[in-house]
């Protein structure tokens, strides 16, 4: 008897006997032995089996549910193929089974319509699968299963023509608005099914028969609005029924309206933790999976957006900001809970809406700045010693637009109250992030004009020279800083600070009042107010091979990697472990730096010197040298 002959036969006195314990080392070496194997009819011979034994059974299906797994997970097994199993997949009793295992199966059965647009259509055909699709995505208490069914539902709904692309359909000149297809008006226009996204999510209803309980209703509301930001589209923000829509509050909008101002319980201060997240998620650039696979453009512009529009036209975008820049007047949790995500969300407002930020809304530019200006300015020494830093205020200084912090009349920059010393991982960190300027690579997805990348890498390369002009002693503080090993974070990030600048994305500032705008300083003028008798370096690896940085930086990194020979009370392992760390990332950057100066050698000859040294260096490896050039410390103080 063959290996598959025994494990049908298995299968087959199972089935006939459902008392009977599966075997479950025989199921496993299908995976094993024979899976990748199998002919397609024995494949289907199997999976028939099986699937004929799961209802069946009086224990734990998941060694035959797994098994099953295992032989559909193959692209060539099509839904064409899961529909012709026999006895035929029950969709609706599998996604409502009591077990998890039952659960997860179907979906992975049913998920095999989304890889072709007429399967989901011949999904969307049957109201009861796509009804207990959405019941079991909401009400199911298994994690696992809620994800699978998310991903399910997303993967049907967003299902194209084999190799069509949002580019072929508009080219081939039959696009149509994907929302159009039987999944989306299935979903949309379905009384039932719509009316089913209300009713499961509503509080009003909790704990009435045949519904969710107020906890479950919470979690089912998370994920309603984990999907809606990846769904976001026109039948999401405009009314579809509005005879569903009016029962659960909703006057003039649709489901996106429902979940953004009716459906949670704002004193759930988790529930009103999560909602504000969402708002964060629904203003991001291609936040959502439809938009995104089934458009060759976006509306999206640094301007505004239909998301960001709908927050503010609803009263969301400023009390969602409200509890960052009013913390003073929150009430205890709302201060102590909320204060974070309304930081983020005001981080991912005024870095993907720098526009809107600096012209719409000049009034909350201002009180952003005289906020984050208030916490650091009120900070002590010792707290950014002992590693307590404002992160949420940090985090929204360094998303702000650059040009917040070029020099205006009445205003100043709270950049300036960041300190070098003592030594802060996550001063360093929003440092570097700033005066890095704006990075290459995120320009061909930025939303942004070429004006306005232009404008934000001319504002880092002034800020840097006018941070530095009032921190004489900048370089030598973060170079001590990236030589205390011991403290891998401060050395790390003070690492990565050199790094920022060695690969800053600057741009020149006009060199007369006539090109100059208002927010801008002229060449000229920046060099006056950093005390310069010249005017400054225009890129950062200039600035670099430039005093002040050139007497602290270069000695630096050609320096052998640091690291410890003795440390009272042991521990040697791990700080020798750090001093690599910190010492790779040193050789990174010493990397960058060679590379950097190739390129101006190419362009003007110079450096020839100075990267012969560099080479020497890197030739040495990533610890460098030995203890005939200093490189062993052999104590500690800290």
């Amino acid at each position: 008897m063959s290996f598959l002959q025994t494990v049908l036969a298995h299968l087959g006195k199972v089935s006939a006997d459902p008392s009977l314990r599966l075997d479950e080392r025989l199921l496993e070496k299908v995976d094993g032995q024979v899976s990748e194997q199998l002919s397609e009819s024995d494949r289907d011979a199997l999976i028939h089996q099986l699937a004929e034994l799961v209802p069946k059974l009086q224990q734990d299906a998941s060694p035959a549910t797994r098994l099953i797994e295992i032989l559909i997970r193959s692209s060539s097994y099509t839904f064409s193929r899961v529909q012709d199993i026999r006895p035929p997949v029950d969709f609706q009793a599998g996604l409502l089974a009591p077990s998890f295992s039952i659960n997860l199966v179907t979906l992975s059965l049913l998920e095999k319509a989304a890889l072709k647009k007429s399967d989901a259509g011949i999904v969307a055909g049957q109201p009861d699968i796509v009804s207990s699709l959405v019941r079991s995505w909401l009400s199911t208490p298994d994690t696992a299963v809620a994800q699978k069914a998310h991903h399910v539902l997303l993967g049907l709904l967003t299902a194209t023509d084999e190799g069509q692309t949002a580019e072929t359909r508009v080219h081939q000149n039959h696009y149509e608005p994907f929302y159009q297809s039987l999944m989306w008006r299935r979903i949309f226009k379905d009384k039932d099914i719509y009316a089913l996204l209300f009713s499961l999510c509503d509080l009003a209803t909790a704990g009435q028969q045949g519904q969710l309980n107020r906890r479950e209703k919470t979690i089912a509301q998370a994920r309603l609005l984990d999907w809606l930001v990846r769904v976001d589209c026109e039948p999401v923000r405009t009314s579809q029924i509005p005879e569903v829509e009016m029962k659960h509050g909703v006057k003039d909008g649709g489901i996106l309206d429902f979940a953004a101002t009716d459906m949670v319980d704002r004193e759930d201060v988790l529930m009103h933790m999560t909602l504000i997240d969402f708002f964060a998620e629904l203003i991001k650039p291609d936040h959502s999976m439809v938009q995104s696979q089934h458009s060759s453009s976006s509306s999206q512009s640094s301007q505004s957006s239909q998301s960001l529009d709908f927050l503010i036209n609803r009263g969301l975008h400023s009390r969602s900001l409200s509890y960052f820049l009013e913390a003073g007047r929150q009430s205890g949790l709302d201060a102590t809970y909320l204060y974070g995500r309304s930081a983020n969300y005001l981080s991912v407002y005024s870095s993907c809406y720098p526009t809107h930020f600096l012209a719409a809304s000049p009034s909350i530019a201002d009180a952003t700045v005289r906020r984050v200006s208030d916490v650091l300015g009120a900070m002590s020494p010792g707290r950014w010693a002992q590693g307590q830093a404002p992160i949420h205020d940090l985090h929204v200084l360094a998303s702000l637009p650059r040009l917040v912090h070029l020099p205006r009349a009445g205003v100043a920059s709270p950049i300036f109250d960041i300190p070098v010393v003592p030594a802060s991982p996550d001063a360093f960190k929003v440092l570097a992030t700033i005066f890095n300027g704006p990075r290459p690579e995120n320009r061909m997805h930025s939303h942004r004009t070429e004006d306005e990348l232009i404008s934000e890498a001319r504002a880092a390369r002034a800020i840097y020279f006018l941070y530095l002009s009032q921190r004489r002693t900048f370089w030598n503080s973060v170079i001590k800083a990236a030589e205390t090993v011991a403290l891998k974070e401060v050395a790390l990030a003070a690492i990565g600070l050199i790094d920022s600048i060695i690969n800053a994305h600057w741009e020149p500032l006009p060199r007369s009042n006539s090109q100059s705008t208002a927010f801008f300083p002229t060449e000229s003028e920046l060099a006056d107010k950093c005390n310069s008798a010249k005017l400054l370096p225009p890129s950062g690896i200039l600035a670099i091979l430039a005093q002040p940085a050139l007497g602290a930086v270069l000695p630096y990194l050609i320096r052998p990697g640091q690291t410890f020979s003795n440390l009272v009370g042991g521990g040697r392992g791990d700080v020798e472990s750090a001093a690599y760390v910190v010492a790779a990332a040193k050789y990174d950057t010493i990397i960058r730096l060679r590379d950097k100066m190739k390129e101006i050698q190419q362009d003007t000859g110079e450096f020839g010197d100075a990267i012969a040294t560099v080479n020497k260096r890197l030739a040495l490896g990533v610890m460098g040298g030995n203890s005939e050039i200093g490189g062993r410390i052999q104590s500690l103080e800290l």
